[in-house]
């Protein structure tokens, strides 16, 4: 079982840092060098201009993880808007990415913003159950193709999570097992459907997105365009993405329940 590694989080501070943090950026990403991805000079100015760009780093002051963001406006709403987080794989699940967000999270409320949000592909369980589970943020929104581009794994679509930042707070404990959670369905809706069980709503997506892309593009393709459906109905609906948990190894549901703010 993976631990969690000492490391320690700060603004970069140094040309240096931020030409590592965009070699990371695009390592964890597998970019071409076409793609021109970040650049030292963005990171300085949104340093600079209420952004954020925070690395991680291990003992030995190696960068291993890396995020950043800049500040939102939505319908007179302020909010730091993270647009990416990458950890070094070799220290994936070892609680490097969770400390970059609250990290970000603190640099946000010194400036005056109370609330971050980021967007995420619902296809992928795994940054579903960090984003809802372990950080406690909530899915608010969904946009399909968010970036207006597609991608090897079909459209761009993005959901929206909101994670409040004054008390109660996520940045000191992890949320994870902090409350009862209610039982899986048993047995889980088929994939790109959905159940319903007292107040919640769960619908079903696969637990490794990228093998079904590779093995089945078509089927993939038709139960991502299911899924956008399901989303943009019960959100547009007033609810909102709580929890995302593996019912096996094959199968994860999301837990969807009336929005509160």
């Amino acid at each position: 079982m993976s631990h969690p590694v000492t490391i320690t989080t700060r603004p970069l501070a140094s040309v240096e840092e931020r030409l590592a943090a965009v070699r990371l950026y695009r390592e964890v990403f597998g970019l071409p060098e076409t793609d021109p991805a970040i650049t030292p000079k963005l990171l300085a100015a949104l340093q600079r201009n209420g952004g954020s760009a925070v690395g991680a780093f291990d003992d030995s002051e190696r960068l291993v993880g890396f995020t950043y963001g800049f500040v939102g406006l939505d319908d007179q709403v302020v909010y730091h808007h993270s647009q990416a987080a990458v950890v070094d794989p070799r220290l994936h699940g070892r609680g490097v990415g969770r400390e970059l967000k609250r990290a970000q999270g603190r640099m946000a409320l010194a400036t005056g913003v109370e609330r971050m949000r980021w967007a995420y592909d619902p296809m992928q369980a795994r940054n579903a159950h960090f984003n809802l589970d372990v950080l406690g943020a909530r899915g608010r929104w969904f946009h399909r193709d968010y970036y207006g581009m597609s991608q090897d794994a079909g459209p761009s679509d993005r959901v929206v999570v909101e994670w409040p930042l004054r008390e109660p707070t996520p940045l000191r404990e992890p949320v994870q097992g902090r409350d009862a959670e209610p039982a899986l369905p048993s047995p889980p809706p088929a994939w790109g459907a959905t159940t319903r069980d007292g107040g919640h709503v769960w619908l079903a997506i696969p637990a490794n997105w990228s093998n079904l892309v590779r093995l089945d593009p078509d089927h993939a393709a038709s139960l991502r365009h299911r899924v956008a459906g399901h989303l943009e109905r019960l959100l547009a609906g007033g609810r909102a993405l709580v929890s995302c948990r593996r019912t096996d190894e094959d199968t994860a549901v999301y837990r969807i329940e009336e929005e509160r703010r």
